[in-house]
């Protein structure tokens, strides 16, 4: 994808270099060389302003606030790499909201009617002008369709994407700034950061993608009482606005009016982590935009899942190591811990495995010197993490999401029920996973299946990669 040239987006980069200025960070300024794009009277006056005694992640979540909701979305992505930034960077970072005032009704409406190609009182029987939410890719408004069904519509802004692209653009100018002139920010992959929110965000801002995610979890939970995904109405969506059945609960996080209704936490806590863990281990693909805005209570208990804009993807091999990792955590097996890291390439044959499984042990046992139902399998992960680096464990991005929104459900879970058992929920899952892939008959003939298609797919290519080698061979004989 092109973006523009930074350069001539000098005003932008005026307004980021005067905000990290005014919150401290000068120094950062000069050490990227940014101050030749900084007003004269304004190095003089900022370059020696302090952080005002905040810590630098404080100094940092409110520039990418300041900034507005691009940065606020990069903050957000960054968020999730356990891997690259410390705790209190990550802590910090997850207080980012994603919140911005509405466009107007009247520009609401022509990004409908432009984009399903009639007006508004052709295609919907009622239509609100004041949307009932608004966040900076998209608002929502309340509107009945003509057959009377009641649907929640996505309007995304108008020229969203010139305003990304613009700011792509110029997060692209500093990460590589800073893997230029500051060494100790390349262990940070800020490139490779840039890299994965603009993948990131340009998936969220075609709202055809959001309407597929949430048919898929559409068809998973269709007949599952306890879980309600909203319908897409495909009629009434396209990139630019998506269409879905209107849903009515409570937010997870308003816990006196789930207590004045008189609905059961405990069950609502259970509904809610179990619908994640079989998102995981049974389907390979999950919710990884967990806030508690996006998870509602029905009040029969069952759990509402809004917004599917970012979700995460598990393939076999990655499900097969989170649930056997798991498994054998709960047997406090270290040993084969440290066996499966090195059986699926976790980490490299150079390792000494008796040192990766003490460092294994030393991760873990102060975690099981507590009650069980105090240890966050979230933690655990991130433990796990810290712990990688030190033996230049590659970790997969949706592997940190997945972490990310375990933080977040497992939060959720026990705000509503304080004595929610994580591992209690979750250990059917785990195991239902780990007996059904390693004893099942069905096990064994789908891993069979999969390695005889990819025997034949292979052996089928096999001729004419014989024949292009020959080819060239040939060639340059000639």
């Amino acid at each position: 994808m092109r973006y523009m040239n930074p350069i001539r987006n000098i005003k932008r980069l005026n307004k980021i270099i005067s905000t990290l200025v005014r919150y401290g960070f000068g120094g950062l300024v000069q050490e990227l060389q940014l101050h030749p794009y900084f007003s004269f009277l304004r190095k003089i006056w900022f370059l020696r302003r302090s952080g005002g005694g905040m810590s630098v992640p404080e100094r940092i979540r409110l520039v990418l606030e300041e900034l507005g909701p691009t940065f606020v979305k990069l903050g957000q992505v960054a968020s999730t790499r356990t891997d690259l930034l410390p705790l209190e960077w990550i802590s910090e970072l997850k207080k980012l909201q994603d919140m911005v005032p509405p466009i107007s009704a009247e520009k609401a409406r022509k990004v409908v009617e432009r984009s399903l190609k009639g007006t508004l009182e052709e295609k919907f029987k009622s239509f609100d002008a004041e949307p009932m939410a608004s966040a900076s890719i998209a608002q929502v408004h309340n509107a009945v369709l003509p057959d009377g069904t009641l649907v929640a519509v996505k309007v995304k802004r108008p020229d969203i994407e010139k305003t990304i692209d613009a700011d792509i653009s110029v997060m692209y100018t500093l990460a590589k700034l800073l893997v230029k002139h500051i060494p100790e920010a390349r262990r940070l992959k800020p490139v490779e950061v840039v890299d994965e929110f603009a993948r990131t965000i340009h998936n969220e801002i075609d709202l055809t993608i959001e309407g597929s995610h949430a048919t898929r979890f559409y068809r998973i939970y269709k007949d599952d009482p306890t879980v309600q995904i909203p319908k897409v109405y495909w009629d009434f969506t396209t990139p630019d606005v998506l269409t879905l059945e209107r849903v009515s609960g409570t937010p997870v996080d308003e816990l006196e009016t789930i207590k004045a209704k008189g609905l059961n936490a405990k069950t609502i806590a259970e509904n809610g982590l179990n619908a994640f863990f079989t998102q995981v281990f049974d389907h390979g693909i999950f919710h990884a935009d967990l806030h508690p805005g996006n998870i509602f209570a029905r009040d029969d208990g069952a759990i509402i899942f809004l917004d599917f804009g970012i979700v995460g993807t598990l393939d076999k091999k990655l499900r097969h190591y989170l649930a056997t990792m798991l498994f054998y955590i709960l047997r406090q097996d270290y040993r084969r811990m440290a066996l499966l890291h090195k059986q699926i390439g976790l980490i490299g044959s150079d390792v000494d495995i008796d040192e990766f499984e003490n460092a294994l042990r030393d991760m873990a046992e102060p975690i099981f010197g507590r009650e069980l139902n105090d240890i966050n399998i979230s933690h655990l992960m991130m433990k796990l993490i810290q712990t990688a680096r030190r033996f230049d464990m590659e970790l997969q991005p949706n592997l940190l999401l997945l972490q990310r929104s375990m933080v977040i459900i497992e939060g959720v879970g026990r705000q509503l029920y304080p004595d929610a058992n994580m591992w209690e929920i979750a250990k059917p899952v785990i195991y239902r996973w780990v007996i059904k892939e390693k004893l099942s008959p069905k096990g064994h003939i789908d891993n069979s299946r999969e390695y005889v298609e990819e025997l034949a797919h292979n052996l089928s290519e096999l001729p004419g990669q014989v024949n292009t080698v020959l080819n060239r061979y040939l060639n340059d004989e000639l």
